[in-house]
């Protein structure tokens, strides 16, 4: 049989090589928008009844105009990481609670970015006058129009991908704020060969507006000499939310029972979250190592000596009976 030639051969694989990179490269460039928002997030503070503005700006960064809908939508987080769900039509809130999307007024639903240029979008916030104080969070996002493919899925189609890119604001409807937050759990492995201690907390909060808890999570001996202290991470905790908290406490060498005590204050007011539980930190192989160490050394000892007093015996014994020869010959020396 005929072998290829090998030009025709490395034509082959040098074409595929630059195709796929051509694929590549164009599935990056799709995926990736050239545009900015600011601020990406904003804290605002109203009274009930009263109209404010608020000022977001998409920065397009990209060498061709951009067009697309602008819209303001509520959010909801759901997750421990924070992440924002926009909830429209079938996502809609069922609840009122923590909506003010429908407050918002936008300037015009949709706007062309310029090449490297922005766009400052102005909107109108109509705060009813029976709101009720707490935390409303919504976003004003700017969509652009089509969709984006992104790499073939398993049935050979490509999967669509809609871009967002938001302003999130928290809005403060002024009045008493209700303050709940507690800590759901505390946990560390009961018992450890070594350190360091993976230790886990989650908050959740059970108010009306999102909280930012400042706190340590630290371990102490049993002498009550403290070994490690961490600070906690600050993030967002939204109404009806939990965030999980995550620590390495201590050094590998440690041994004995030990605390671990998280304290975080939260609110306007300082209230102060605590919890406590208990680990045992025993190295059990190195114990069990130096214990048949100590038991292999024990018992080569008392062979030893053992071995010893023996050859001492069989000494004594020789010594003895050369005396009693020596104290035989003399009396046989006289007899002849």
């Amino acid at each position: 049989m005929k072998l290829p030639n090998k030009k025709i051969i490395f034509a082959a694989l040098a074409l595929t090589i630059l195709t796929s990179f051509s694929l590549v490269k164009k599935i990056n460039a799709e995926e990736i928008l050239p545009i900015t928002v600011a601020p990406a997030k904003q804290e605002v503070m109203v009274n009930p009844g009263e109209q404010t503005a608020v000022v977001v700006k998409f920065i397009n960064q990209g060498t061709t105009a951009i067009s697309g809908a602008l819209k303001a939508a509520d959010f909801i987080v759901e997750d421990s990481e924070g992440t924002p769900i926009f909830l429209e039509g079938n996502n809609s809130p069922s609840s009122p609670r923590f909506a003010a999307a429908n407050w918002v007024e936008l300037p015009y639903d949709r706007i062309t970015i310029a090449a490297k240029n922005s766009v400052i979008v102005q909107t109108k916030i109509n705060v009813p006058q029976d709101a009720l104080a707490g935390g409303r969070y919504f976003g004003i996002y700017f969509e652009p129009g089509g969709e984006i493919s992104t790499s073939p899925a398993e049935n050979g189609a490509e999967t669509p991908i809609t871009i967002r890119l938001a302003g999130l604001v928290f809005l403060r409807v002024a009045g008493p704020v209700e303050e709940n937050a507690f800590i759901t759990q505390l946990t560390a492995p009961r018992f450890l060969e070594y350190g360091p201690i993976s230790v886990k907390a989650e908050i959740k909060n059970k108010g009306n507006y999102h909280i930012r808890p400042k706190g340590t999570i630290s371990i102490t001996s049993i002498f009550g000499k403290k070994v490690d202290e961490k600070v906690i991470r600050e993030a967002n905790i939204f109404p009806d939310t939990s965030r999980f908290f995550e620590s390495s406490l201590g050094q590998k060498w440690l041994f004995g029972k030990y605390k671990i005590d998280l304290t975080a204050a939260y609110g306007e007011t300082g209230k102060v979250l605590t919890a406590t539980i208990f680990t045992w930190i025993i190295p059990w192989r190195l114990i069990i190592i130096i214990i048949l160490t100590i038991i292999i050394v024990t018992l080569l000892i008392s062979l030893l000596v053992r071995r010893l007093r023996k050859h001492e015996a069989v000494l004594e014994e020789k010594i003895q009976e050369l005396e009693e020869k020596l104290e035989d010959k003399p009396t046989e020396e006289k007899k002849n």
